[in-house]
């Protein structure tokens, strides 16, 4: 069985990762993420490299089917339909961090954990939950 992981700066998801075995499908999101990455971080004051560095990670990883270019590549492609420009300029303004849900709003990512439908797969969003 193969796994999906995310990696992200802060919230801003950057590339999906996928693994079977010693097989590894890599998709890196389209442009407009890796510059709200960089707009973020220099809004942030993380533009030093060991700051910068420091931020990325990587979602616990989720299992996913055994066609790894096909799975990174649907992944990549419904974070992409899911982040609209908008969305992202908020993550910018943010410094790259998702609000968290105002209190009693419903269900939200766990600390320390990605936002979307499934761990660690998608981005923030009216449609996102756990």
């Amino acid at each position: 069985m193969a796994s999906l992981s995310i990696i992200s700066w802060r919230d801003i998801p950057a590339q999906v990762v996928v693994r079977r075995g010693r097989e590894t499908a890599k998709v890196q999101l389209s442009p407009r993420f890796q510059e709200a990455v960089d707009r973020a971080a220099m809004r942030a004051g993380r533009g030093t490299s060991n700051a910068y560095l420091a931020d990325w990670k990587r979602s616990d990883p989720r299992p996913c089917g055994d066609d790894i270019q096909a799975e990174a590549a649907a992944e990549a492609a419904r974070i992409e339909a899911s982040f609209s420009d908008e969305q992202l300029e908020g993550l910018i303004r943010a410094k790259g961090l998702a609000a968290p849900p105002a209190a009693g709003s419903g269900p939200g990512p766990a600390a320390g954990s990605e936002p979307g439908p499934a761990a660690g797969s998608g981005p923030p969003g009216p449609a996102a939950g756990p």
